[in-house]
Parts: C-alpha cells; structure tokens; sequence
C-alpha cells in the first residue's frame, strides 16, 4: 500500500488515481463508503496509515457480473487482459496474467464465487490497474493483481499515458 503514496508522490501532479472499493473479492470491504479511510487507518495495512490525498475514493463498486458498474464493464472490453509476464509467480498452475480464481485454503480448496457470470475479462482479485491516456482517456494497459502499482512507473507507462 505504500508504494500507491509513493507513486503519488512522484506523480501526483500530472497523474488521477482513482480508487474503487469492491466488496466481490472475500468479502475484504464491507465498510460503508465513509468507513474505507478509516480501515486502511486502523485495520489494513493500520498503525495509522494514510492514502496519499491524491487518491480520489469511489463508492464501494461491483466490478464484475451483472451488476458490474459501466466502467468495468467499459474498462475490461477495451482491454481484456492484464499485461504481467506469462509466469507462474504463486505457483497456481498457469501464468499469472491468466489466472482468474485460485483455490483458497481454508474453504476445502473450493472457491464461492460472488457474480454471475464469470468472464475471461473479469477482474481477478483486489489491486488491478487500469492506466489511462491523459489526454485521450482511453486505457492503454491493465496491470493485475502480481504486478504491483511500484511496477507501474518501471518501464516508462506512465511517461507514456501522459503523452496519449
């Protein structure tokens, strides 16, 4: 969570992030919309941590199924697929740009999934980046859940998503 403030830091006068709490995955946001700061302060990651104030918080969102919002649904049509490296990082049994839903010890190595219908495109787990052109708005890459957000300025993306 601290490389999110770092990339603020670096980035934060050129570059909008934009956060969309999503309650589809585990469960992990069941704070109401005015609770989320007070989560990260408190729960995850705590010890009082704050988000860069150039994070501009969303309403709790659904991001797949039928009840997704129209921007997932926009965001995952243009671009299908994170980008990450066809490795196997977590040892799943295909490459991480790949892997949609993993078995989850502790549940009879079974998974509930919470939409319908489940789809190629969907957003696999929490932590997924869309980066935007600045100027055009349109998606020029999909990051997932491995890639971390500290990879992201790594290969010159966001020097390139302020040029689009």
């Amino acid at each position: 969570m601290t490389a999110i403030n770092a990339l603020c830091k670096k980035w934060g006068d050129k570059v909008a992030f934009l956060a969309f709490p999503c309650n589809q995955f585990g469960h992990q946001a069941n704070e109401k919309d005015w609770e989320i700061q007070n989560t990260f302060r408190h729960v995850r990651p705590g010890n009082n941590w704050d988000i860069a104030p150039q994070v501009n918080f969303f309403s709790v969102t659904p991001v797949n199924g039928k009840k997704q919002h129209k921007i997932w649904a926009w965001l995952k049509a243009e671009i299908m697929i994170p980008c990450d490296e066809p490795i196997d990082s977590h040892k799943e049994g295909a490459g991480d740009h790949d892997v949609l839903i993993v078995e989850r010890s502790g549940y009879d190595y079974t998974t509930v999934n919470l939409w319908s219908p489940v789809c190629r495109s969907d957003i696999a787990w929490n932590f997924e980046y869309f980066l935007l052109g600045a100027k055009s708005g349109k998606p020029i890459q999909r990051f997932g859940r491995y890639h971390g957000c500290e990879k992201i300025d790594t290969k010159g993306w966001i020097d390139k998503a302020l040029s689009l």
